[in-house]
């Protein structure tokens, strides 16, 4: 399904105060994840904090969808951070990190920790 994907700031999901006063399972459990409407997760076909694929032509990542009523149909809202860093894009020499057009599907892949996902990067793949 298509969606449209939006990067936030929220308190209790924060990159910085997980690396200060998290661990590594505490960062992936925090920051790995997308909020949802409850519609588009049964749309999916998927359970709340099942895990599903985000990706677009230049990125993909693997995270846990979060049920929130709040959110928007057909949107995506992730908290900044590494996982959702993997699918922003380079448009005009401008970071896009906002309104980005994506598709979401049920996997059953691994959510990848922060360590691997920097390997990645590291060996030039997204």
């Amino acid at each position: 399904m298509e969606f449209i994907l939006n990067t936030i700031r929220k308190m209790e999901n924060d990159q910085a105060r997980e690396f200060a006063f998290g661990d590594d399972n505490s960062l992936k459990e925090k920051l790995a994840i997308v909020f949802l409407n409850p519609e588009d997760i049964k749309q999916l076909n998927v359970k709340p904090d099942s895990i599903v694929k985000i990706y677009h032509d230049s990125g993909a990542v693997n995270v846990k969808c979060i049920q929130d009523e709040k959110v928007p149909l057909k949107m995506a809202i992730m908290p900044v951070s590494i996982w959702s860093n993997q699918l922003t894009k380079v448009i005009q020499n401008e970071l896009e990190f906002k309104n980005i057009e994506v598709k979401i599907e049920a996997d059953e892949k691994p959510i990848l920790d922060y360590k691997s996902i920097l390997q990645r990067i590291k060996e030039g793949s997204r």
